[in-house]
């Protein structure tokens, strides 16, 4: 059902109840039409109260009050097939008379261009004129028929386009420059009229049509600067009609023509800062919007056509601050997005939102390196420096953790393109520290994290790349990579000893579990691999540096497994113990296995000696413990 159905629909039951209402009054017609006697002045008798009769119904189009529920009722059961109906013939009907209206003008130029009825100038006169006229139709229907008179509206400015490209491109009648300027007058009085209407169809319509114009219209030797003036001035006028206005297709439009018609057109021959002004201006305003609304496809192309008409233009400026200046503005969306929304996950809903925000640094870093190259190129990681500052200072003056984390991530890049080897290591363990205490006197839970990735990476590049390029001659226990190993299980301590920050005991119980199982392991296997090249660097024969070896690692591994029973009886911790009794499992497998084999003479003697010695003293200890908790000795 019609809007306009439904409007005489109620008009007819206002009528009904008013005809009630006059029928019910106490002064009606039929009681103040009998005149009183003029013998009695004085007393005025008292009509009886005559029963008025009921109306007679309208019609059968006018429901009485109590049919309504039952005409709900009916209307709801054929509301599908009602709704159907009236879309096929609201809007199928509508779209093909459309359609095939703009057809039939198409049609009309060409045959009378093939019969010659009439002259070029006339013809595309004539289409002009009957587009007008079609459009003005419609804007005389529209306050009745909405989508009809919107509808008409547009057909009529597709005719003009049609007679105006025609003038142009078949006629040659008007110059392309012409040409262009009709398009464009056209669609900025389509702009106007769907701003004042609302209807986002026209506005869409409109932004094709003044943006497709130069290529419909324009020639390949065109002005480039020219080209990019006129996309400029046509996106601000409609890219602010479809902000005003909220029109996501519109802006996409608006966006696509603006980017792609000009980075195919102009951004390689225009002048450079001509292409700064127009990437910057362009990209940082559409960014915002896109941003703002949560347009994901508008968004996309504003940040990747900013950021591309930036790198056209850099490579010809003959100074380099625009380069950053730029780069800036075209961040300062981003980040003002991200600062709104301090808590926003780098993954939202949205698709993409996280990941420009990820992209930002990496371009700026571009950006700030393109300052000075051979100065940067100098300074390995100043450049990741400067730009963990900023995001640094953004982070942790207030709880914002996306920033946090790209300051974070950009400090560690520096400190790893500034170093090498272990020296690199070194270097990533005072972050570790840092950013898990930092998380206690700023009452945060988030540098925890931080701290566990950097920890991460820096034990990855220990047992990778620093050991890969160790040199040969690097003393076992205090070289370089032996100092990196000790620092490593230190902070490892550190953190499982209360550095990390707990939050909740539930979940912070197996990552402290886990750091504390990580550093012994790493002090376990770091000690052995240490004894076993101490003893390859000796000046000896390599029969007798192996047999030493395999002794030490042997009598390491069985005091490392007591130290941790005697810690666990201590501090009263059953995991410690059971892991010292796993370590002595491992020293028995070692000594019956391998040791008996290989080794011989005084070797063979301590090796044993030694595993004897700690059983002993560990049963002692585990005796001992069963005497002091009250129970009794099971016997053999």
């Amino acid at each position: 059902m019609s809007t306009d159905d439904r409007i005489d629909r109620l008009e007819r039951r206002i009528e009904a109840l008013e005809s009630l209402l006059r029928a019910r009054a106490p002064g009606s017609a039929d009681a103040g039409s009998r005149p009183a006697p003029a013998e009695t002045p004085v007393h005025v008798p008292v009509d009886p109260v005559v029963e008025p009769e009921r109306p007679v119904p309208l019609g059968p189009s006018v429901p009485s009050l109590s049919s309504v529920p039952a005409v709900r009722f009916a209307g709801r059961r054929t509301a599908s097939l009602i709704d159907s109906e009236q879309w096929i013939g609201q809007r199928g009907l509508l779209a093909v008379g459309v359609v095939a209206l703009i057809l039939a003008a198409g049609y009309l130029l060409k045959l009378s261009f093939d019969r010659g009825w009439i002259s070029p100038v006339l013809r595309c006169t004539g289409g002009a004129v009957a587009g007008a006229v079609v459009g003005a139709i419609g804007w005389r229907l529209h306050s009745r028929y909405r989508t009809y008179g919107a509808a008409l509206i547009g057909c009529g400015a597709a005719i003009i386009y049609l007679s105006v490209w025609a003038a142009t491109r078949l006629y040659s009648v008007l110059p392309p420059t012409s040409g262009i300027v009709g398009l464009a007058l056209v669609s900025v009085a389509l702009a106007m009229i769907a701003y004042g209407i609302d209807a986002e169809a026209l506005g869409t319509t409109a932004a094709l049509g003044a943006l497709m114009a130069p290529v419909l219209l324009g020639r390949n030797q065109a002005n480039p600067d020219l080209l990019l003036l006129y996309l400029a001035s046509m996106s601000a006028g409609l890219g602010l009609v479809a902000a005003r206005r909220r029109w996501r297709l519109t802006a996409f439009v608006v966006a696509a023509g603006f980017f792609i018609v000009g980075g195919a057109g102009a951004s390689d021959r225009a002048s450079a800062w001509g292409v700064l002004l127009y990437g910057v201006i362009g990209g940082s305003a559409a960014l915002a919007l896109a941003l703002s609304e949560g347009w994901w496809e508008t968004r996309a192309l504003a940040f990747s056509g900013g950021w591309f008409f930036l790198s056209q233009a850099s490579d010809r400026l003959p100074m380099r601050w625009p380069v950053l200046a730029s780069a800036l503005i075209l961040a300062a969306p981003v980040w003002w997005h991200a600062l709104r929304r301090p808590l926003v996950s780098l993954w939202p809903p949205v698709p993409g939102e996280g990941l420009y925000f990820l992209l930002t640094p990496l371009l700026l870093g571009w950006s700030v390196r393109e300052l000075a190259p051979a100065r940067f190129d100098a300074a390995p990681g100043l450049v990741a420096l400067l730009v963990a500052v900023p995001y640094l200072v953004a982070g942790y003056t207030r709880v914002r953790p996306p920033f946090a984390l790209i300051g974070a991530a950009a400090l560690a890049l520096a400190v790893g393109e500034r170093w090498q080897g272990s020296l690199r290591v070194a270097g990533w363990l005072p972050l570790v520290l840092m950013w898990a205490a930092l998380d206690h006197p700023l009452r945060r839970f988030d540098g925890r994290w931080y701290a566990l990735a950097t920890l991460a990476v820096a034990l990855a590049a220990l047992v990778g790349d620093a050991e890969a390029t160790r040199a040969g001659l690097d003393p076992a226990f205090t070289g370089r990579w032996a100092l990196a190993l000790w620092f490593a299980i230190a902070v490892t301590a550190s953190l499982a000893a209360g550095l990390w920050r707990q939050r909740d005991e539930v979940f912070d119980r197996p990552v402290r579990t886990g750091l504390w199982l990580l550093a012994g392991t790493m002090t376990l296997f770091g000690v052995t691999g240490e004894l076993r090249r101490y003893f390859l660097l000796k000046p000896w024969a390599a029969d007798r540096a192996a047999l030493t070896s395999g002794l030490s690692v042997s009598a390491w591994w069985l005091v490392f497994a007591a130290l941790l029973v005697g810690l666990g009886f201590r501090r009263d911790l059953r995991p410690a113990r059971v892991a010292g009794l796993a370590v002595a499992g491992l020293a028995i497998v070692k000594v019956v296995v391998f040791d008996l084999s290989s080794l011989d003479a005084l070797y063979r003697v301590g090796s044993v000696f030694i595993l004897g010695l700690v059983s002993l003293s560990l049963a002692y200890l585990y005796h001992r413990q069963a005497r002091l908790s009250g129970h009794s000795d099971p016997g053999l």
